[in-house]
């Protein structure tokens, strides 16, 4: 078989193999433990190996799935609101676990779920919205992207009365996700700082006799956290990433840290989709000479199962029908739709140190008093005697 000669110098390929994968029903073959977006693959009997000198590359060529995922769910759409209307309150309350068509909707959906969480807590029969920013129903127009809502307290009879609140937080720490890129809010790193607000909450809402209850952003708003999908493999051990992408809390020890991550795939509205234009644009190359067992997982980039907490790690479904914030169905990722195509290639790789000869060396001849043959006496123009 003649040699194909790799874009790496000192190198060159002895061997490839490509590896076709479907997770649709993996959790029927091998150990039974694989779901649709963390599978476990087993080489019975078709174990690939390298020799003395060699190295395992793989590649991805492609990857595909349905984006069968929400824009807003368990990781960025949750927010705390601290607040007293006589009694103090701290609820955890959720924006509506969905695809959003554009800003407007997003807000109107943070706006329903305080005005919810507000009504219980609160003297009001209701909260009426009545007025709300970004208004434009058209992405990509005229506008500065920023929050703002103002709810009315309203009584049974719907009459505008005084809602009683005497203070208002609305805190996002990184406990309960990502939800301030989403609001354009600030992130709450100190939970021990009660008053610390990642919206603001205008004076004038918790003013004595106040109605009202307004509520702005600081920056932009955007309607999803997580425009890619990370394709890690527990086999990967020549990359690096930052520790961030690996931990959604806590505080960090190390910039860079050995990375598990084979591929960034970016998500469109209904693919998840890459082609690789060279081959070897995601690859990484093993330690181990032999290739018995490969898992291949998908997480957002904070290392969580995508769509789900860190604490759900053993949760199978990412988006779906929910009932008072949990899915009414966890096995999207064992009998559903949450899986993955993909094509590996797998090449062997010869390594070669260029300052180093690889041929065989010509082996020298044996000194005289060494040899068994009689030597010849040649005459180059000087007497023998």
């Amino acid at each position: 078989m003649s040699l194909q000669t790799s874009r790496f110098q000192g190198q060159e390929i002895v061997n490839s193999f490509n590896i076709f994968i479907d997770t649709e029903k993996s959790s029927l073959v091998g150990d039974r433990t694989s779901q649709g977006d963390d599978t476990k693959i087993h080489f019975e009997g078709q174990t690939i190996e390298a020799k003395d000198g060699e190295l395992i590359r793989i590649s991805l060529l492609n990857f595909t799935m349905f984006n069968n995922t929400y824009m807003v769910n368990q990781n960025n759409g949750r927010f705390n609101i601290r607040g007293t209307d006589g009694t103090a309150f701290n609820e955890t309350v959720s924006i509506a676990h969905k695809n959003y068509l554009n800003l407007k909707d997003l807000a109107t959906a943070f706006a329903t779920s305080v005005a919810t969480e507000l009504t219980s807590q609160t003297v009001a029969s209701s909260f009426e919205l009545t007025s709300i920013a970004p208004a434009t129903t058209t992405m990509g127009s005229t506008d500065d992207r920023l929050l703002e809502i103002t709810l009315t307290a309203k009584n049974g009879s719907g009459s505008t009365i005084a809602h009683g609140l005497t203070e208002l937080h609305i805190q996002i720490p990184e406990s309960v996700g990502d939800a301030y890129c989403l609001l354009g809010g600030l992130r709450q790193d100190d939970t021990t700082d009660t008053d610390f607000n990642s919206l603001i909450v205008t004076a004038a809402s918790i003013a004595s006799g106040a109605t009202t209850v307004k509520i702005q952003g600081y920056f932009p708003m955007q309607r999803l956290t997580d425009p890619y999908v990370y394709l890690r493999c527990n086999n990967a051990q020549n990359g690096l990433e930052m520790s961030v992408l690996s931990n959604d809390r806590g505080r960090y020890n190390a910039d860079i840290i050995n990375s598990d991550i084979l591929a960034k795939v970016f998500k469109d509205v209904e693919y998840i989709s890459y082609n690789s234009a060279t081959g070897d644009e995601y690859f990484m190359n093993l330690q181990q000479r032999k290739l018995s067992n490969l898992r291949l997982f998908l997480t957002d980039s904070k290392g969580r199962k995508i769509g789900r907490l860190s604490s759900q790690r053993d949760l199978g479904t990412a988006a779906g029908k929910e009932t008072a914030g949990v899915f009414d169905n966890k096995f999207q990722s064992t009998l559903g739709n949450l899986y993955f195509t993909a094509v590996l290639r797998v090449d062997i790789i010869k390594m070669f140190e260029p300052a180093k000869l690889q041929s065989v060396g010509v082996k020298p001849p044996p000194k005289a008093r060494e040899s068994q043959s009689v030597l010849t006496w040649q005459n180059y123009g000087q007497p023998k005697y």
